[in-house]
């Protein structure tokens, strides 16, 4: 899916989706922030240690984790959310976790290494949203065009899977 699509599938999510995208983008941000020490108090007064490039990390991709969880909300029949929809988005998630993080003396990923990885977990973030979303707009689109069933993934579990009575 082009990004342009994705920006004109964004604008055509219901509230909800758009209040759930809200809400996860803060709490991964408050999350990450708290997590990888980009935040002290020293001496009564608040710090910000890190380096500027890490901020924006940190709000680019808890704002990309916000959008993926919320894409998992409300989901069309035939574009439910996969196992597999949520391996890549976990996986830019730690990663930008890793190259923004404070608190140990030496870090995993360390020195001019840092950015190139955290370019990489944005990256990997903004492909795994529209992945999530161009198979969410297959699975319609294909739907409405051929009135068949439209592309579903056949190798993954669902995520939340409809729990039957008996």
């Amino acid at each position: 899916m082009r990004i342009s699509a994705a920006f004109t599938e964004l604008r055509t999510w219901p509230r909800r989706r758009r209040m759930v995208a809200a809400g996860i983008g803060a709490a991964a941000f408050t999350a990450l922030t708290l997590a990888s020490g980009s935040v002290a108090v020293a001496g009564g007064s608040l710090m910000f240690p890190g380096a500027v490039w890490a901020y924006a990390v940190t709000v680019v991709g808890a704002g990309l984790i916000g959008l993926v969880v919320a894409s998992y909300f409300d989901a069309p029949i035939g574009g439910e959310a996969t196992r597999c929809d949520v391996r890549w988005p976990v996986l830019g998630l730690i990663a930008v976790y890793l190259t923004t993080e404070l608190w140990e003396a030496v870090p995993l990923i360390a020195g001019a290494v840092r950015p190139v990885v955290a370019v990489a977990a944005i990256a990997l973030l903004v492909w795994a949203l529209l992945e999530r979303l161009g198979s969410e707009h297959r699975a319609v689109n294909d739907r409405n065009e051929n009135d068949e069933d439209g592309e579903v993934c056949t190798t993954c579990k669902p995520l939340f899977p409809a729990t039957r009575s008996r």
